[in-house]
């Protein structure tokens, strides 16, 4: 009896939020986290939100794996524009010592740049965020286009 529900549960979670507005919605929020800063943070941040906004997990899961390399690349960058914005004097932070200090552990890459970090998420935030919107924007346009192409074609199917 539980299995079923549990079947069913998972079933209602692969079918939730593939509406045009949904979609769009879950795959940049996905981009949006998909890139965010701090690695290892994206998969708890992108269940909360999807459960929380009830958007399309699998797909946001499956998106921000495929971002992870992004996500590291782009770290530095993103440091480098909060260090910037917030008038702060750039640092020698390379991807090799970044990667060497998340190989000791998360707690040691965080003790080593964590104000960096912190620069990291301001630098996201400031570019990300209106990235995203604008992603939206168009992949909407697109999901509610294919969609009305999709109904037109099942009516011409059924007037044949």
């Amino acid at each position: 009896m539980r299995l079923r529900n549990l079947d069913q549960k998972f079933k209602g979670l692969l079918k939730q939020g593939l509406a045009p507005k949904e979609l769009a919605f879950s795959i940049s929020v996905a981009i949006l986290i998909g890139i965010f800063p701090i690695y290892g943070s994206t998969t708890v941040l992108l269940a909360f939100l999807a459960l929380r906004l009830k958007l399309n997990l699998p797909i946001m899961i499956a998106i921000s794996y495929i971002l992870t390399p992004v996500q590291i690349f782009l770290i530095i960058p993103f440091a480098r524009v909060g260090e910037f914005l917030f008038g702060y004097e750039s640092i020698g932070m390379d991807l090799e010592s970044l990667q060497r200090a998340f190989s000791e552990g998360i707690v040691t890459a965080l003790s080593q740049y964590s104000g960096r970090l912190v620069l990291a998420v301001g630098g996201w935030a400031i570019v990300s965020i209106p990235l995203s919107v604008v992603i939206y924007i168009i992949l909407f346009q697109i999901f509610r286009a294919m969609r009305q192409i999709r109904k037109r074609d099942e009516v011409n199917m059924s007037s044949d």
